[in-house]
């Protein structure tokens, strides 16, 4: 799987991680092509195990921490089936998506062409979403 980029949903339930993992031999994708992780591995294991399957270090790390944190990982890599493997992961929904894009896509807009986490504003506890004056300009006055 190496030099390939893998699908990967991340689910709460692992019942629901090994149901797509069934359907997904059923559907005649490898068997090597399918990396099901579950919290039992130490962080430093599962990390190493992703980027073995093409995820880059960084990804990994997160992945590796949600991981960790109880979810259950499945990492399917079958360029030819990319397509199909999307579909049947969409039946499942996933708890957790992960990406909303796959792992080597860049996010919209961002022309590094790195990936970086979206952020959601968080309230100032004003009671609105604007910046909080400078601190030094508070004292000032």
């Amino acid at each position: 799987m190496a030099g390939e980029e893998p699908i990967i949903p991340l689910f709460d339930d692992r019942a629901q991680a090994l149901r797509l993992r069934n359907e997904l031999r059923s559907a005649a994708i490898p068997e090597q092509a399918i990396i099901l992780l579950q919290g039992s591995s130490g962080r430093e294991e599962i990390a190493n195990r992703l980027v073995k399957a093409g995820v880059a270090p960084s990804d990994a790390s997160l992945f590796a921490d949600e991981v960790c944190g109880g979810a259950t990982l499945l990492a399917v890599s079958a360029p030819q089936e990319r397509a199909r493997i999307a579909a049947i992961i969409e039946r499942h929904a996933p708890a957790r998506p992960g990406r909303p894009q796959t792992i080597g896509d860049a996010i919209p807009g961002d022309a590094s062409g790195e990936r970086v986490p979206e952020v959601t504003p968080m309230p100032t506890g004003s009671g609105s979403f604007e910046p909080r004056a400078d601190p030094v300009e508070e004292d000032e006055r």
